[in-house]
């Protein structure tokens, strides 16, 4: 597997707006890990050329970039992805301790906190069940009363 050093941004001025600079290109972004305020984060783009698929990836920390980076083909860009993700992971962590830590949270209020995050799942999974049931039966409602007035209205045209 290589990588090589792409310059999307050949030809643009010096204040261009990332995104938009890209969509111009034919690029759209595809896949990410981070957010757009993490401390590290992780985009992915893809553009289809002549019918074939081509990829960059870009790895932002808080401050900079690094160097844009193409990728021959999807498979591979789930690998790039999949290396990062535990880094993006751990710096997101990082980040939400961090915050929580200096916001006055004691170390009794994180270890509730982290015990609610582990257990606190298991114990809302009956309501999460319920609640996805509720949602399937509205599904099914909703599909139901359209085929209905679908069917009416193929009956009163007729």
């Amino acid at each position: 597997m290589s990588y090589e050093i792409f310059d999307p941004f050949e030809g643009a001025p010096d204040t261009v707006a990332v995104t938009e600079w890209l969509e111009e290109k034919g690029w759209s972004e595809l896949l990410g890990i981070g957010g757009e305020h993490s401390v590290l984060r992780v985009r992915s783009f893809r553009r289809t050329v002549d019918g074939r698929d081509e990829f960059i990836v870009d790895v932002w920390d808080v401050v900079q970039g690094s160097p844009w980076v193409n990728v021959d083909n999807f498979g591979e860009l789930m690998d790039v992805l999949a290396r990062w993700a535990p880094a993006a992971q751990a710096a997101a962590v990082v980040a939400t301790v961090d915050d929580l830590r200096f916001s006055g949270l004691d170390k009794d209020g994180l270890a509730e906190l982290a015990a609610k995050a582990a257990f606190g799942v298991s114990a809302a999974l009956p309501a999460l069940r319920r609640y996805e049931q509720e949602r399937a039966t509205h599904r099914r409602q909703v599909a139901a009363q359209r085929k209905a007035a679908r069917e009416a209205a193929a009956g009163s045209s007729s």
